[in-house]
């Protein structure tokens, strides 16, 4: 890269690690509030503003990608050269990430899918090298159909396929894009509502591989599982039409069919056991229980609560707990059990409020699923955590979104407007408690935003980990790689460099570069 690139890089890192200081030092931050209008600027600030959204609390930037092209974060993805439309979710796995894009208006049009090389991050042996690490985007794949978003990702257990899945939503958020050409397809082709296999052994060529379209509306996430030697797909389609449901595929990689093997729901699988509300069905989350020696699968169905489904089966699903709650979004277990127990955290997603929460996190003790279901609540609360309360929001604004939990159990949370926040699950009181955020946002180009959701920023969708980085997908502004400190022990290099050590390379950095910076300095300042 080029020396000035290389300043630029290092200035927004180590700026990154002086706000890490700063909050360790119990300084306020710049920004750390939210509320009002999505839109427009409130008596606090401008939500839609970059600039006045720079708080963060023991986090590192890494490093920051907008997507905007192919190449290293250094030659393709400043802010100044955004990706033009909003991306959805990201998943990692081994060297590379993949991020499922929501909309692409000109100039980027006709993109459904960033294929992301993470490998600088793993092959990193200290700190430096991780500092140096840079994000590459090495592909895309196309979109024929700009009426359809690409609303979410999932990989396979071996990384070979990924499975996309689309909905005809953009229309509802005028992001179509009226200057892409006739042949990328319209708003009835069947194109627009799918699931689909796509091949990525050659992650500079992704292939689509296998496409299920048998839906009007298509669906709205997916979880990729192999039970019993055979690979299934289970895809969850939402609105509530009368079709909401996990529609179950089996996946054959020599023909790339998608099969469609089942279908479940509450209204035609326990009519009698429907908690009222909205009959919203969300998403899903499997994982291998070691206790019970099946696949759980954790359904998150919005009034209908959530859902614990065993799997083993796949053809004849089978309810093994429930925990009611409204606005059921995301659910997750934690990867192993803490201190014994099944731990599983569910989320709410909240469009709307009036003085009111954020939405909220329930955590869980799911022991219960152990002596079977006879339809009563069988997970139990441990406790809630919220963001925000008595606050007022419009578009999602203030809302908790997708997450991850790690082995050591924290949250790598994707909090919309709030950003990146990090929870742990405390085992001696059963909490769970904030340890750290990220909340800054580069400053993209106005009209590269989303047009009709929210164009705020941040406006994180997901985060996840890997060997000790968090990658989160921000909606209107890129991928941003970071360091969560408290996230390790301090025995791996990559998480051993602590808030004042950052601080003192930030002065001895600042100094090396004085020069260099004097010259870069406004346009540097501008991108945080």
């Amino acid at each position: 890269m080029s020396d000035r690139e290389h300043t630029r890089r290092r200035f927004l890192q180590a700026a990154g690690t002086s706000a890490v200081a700063v909050a360790a030092t119990g300084t306020a931050g710049a920004h750390e509030m939210g509320g009002g209008s999505s839109t427009s600027s409130d008596g606090d600030h401008d939500h839609t503003d970059a600039s006045q959204h720079g708080a963060t609390s023991n986090v590192e930037l890494l490093d920051y990608h907008s997507v905007g092209d192919v190449g290293p974060s250094s030659e393709s993805g400043s802010a100044d050269d955004p990706h033009y439309g909003a991306l959805s979710e990201i998943r990692v796995s081994g060297d590379y990430a993949y991020v499922s894009i929501f909309s692409s208006k000109d100039p980027t049009n006709n993109r459904g899918l960033a294929v992301l090389d993470v490998s600088e991050f793993n092959a990193a042996e200290n700190t430096s090298n991780l500092r140096d690490a840079e994000l590459e985007v090495v592909s895309f794949l196309r979109n024929d159909n700009d009426a359809s978003a690409v609303m979410d990702v999932k990989v396979s257990d071996d990384g070979d396929y990924v499975f996309i899945s689309k909905q005809p939503y953009t229309a509802l958020f005028d992001e179509t894009d009226p200057t892409a050409d006739a042949d990328d397809g319209d708003s009835t082709s069947a194109g627009a509502s799918a699931l689909q296999a796509v091949d990525v052994t050659d992650p500079e060529n992704p292939v689509v591989v296998g496409t299920y379209d048998g839906w009007t509306t298509g669906p709205h996430n997916s979880f990729y599982h192999r039970i019993d030697g055979t690979e299934y797909v289970f895809s969850v389609k939402d609105l509530n039409d009368g079709t909401a449901a996990v529609y179950v595929f089996e996946f054959d990689r020599t023909t790339g069919a998608l099969v469609l093997v089942n279908e479940w729901n509450v209204d035609g699988n326990l009519p009698d056991l429907g908690t009222g509300g909205t009959n919203y069905i969300h998403d899903i989350v499997i994982q291998d229980d070691p206790r019970l020696e099946k696949p759980v699968g954790y359904l998150s169905y919005w009034d209908q609560g959530l859902w614990a489904l065993d799997l083993s089966d796949p053809t004849a699903i089978e309810p093994l707990g429930h925990f009611s709650m409204s606005a059921a979004h995301f659910s997750a277990p934690a990867p192993t059990f803490i201190d014994g127990t099944r731990v599983v955290v569910a989320g709410q997603e909240i469009s709307s409020q009036d003085d009111g929460s954020s939405g909220k996190l329930y955590l869980l003790d799911a022991d219960g699923i152990d002596d079977g279901f006879d339809g009563e609540d069988n997970m139990a609360e441990l406790d809630v955590w919220e963001w925000q309360t008595g606050v007022t929001f419009d578009d999602f604004l203030l809302s908790p979104h997708n997450f991850e939990i790690t082995e050591d159990g924290y949250l790598h949370l994707g909090h919309y407007h709030g950003g990146t926040r990090f929870l742990q699950i405390d085992e001696s009181d059963w909490t769970l408690a904030e340890k750290g955020y990220f909340r800054a946002a580069e400053d993209v180009p106005e009209e590269s935003k989303m047009t009709g959701l929210n164009s705020a920023a941040p406006f994180t969708w997901a985060a996840v980990e890997q060997g000790g980085v968090t990658f989160a997908s921000d909606v209107n502004t890129g991928i941003y790689a970071m360091r969560f400190k408290p996230d390790s022990g301090g025995d791996d290099l990559k998480a051993g460099v602590g808030a004042a050590a950052g601080a003192a390379g930030l002065g001895a950095l600042l100094h090396r570069h004085k020069d260099d910076l004097k010259e870069a300095a406004s346009g540097l300042i501008d991108d945080q």
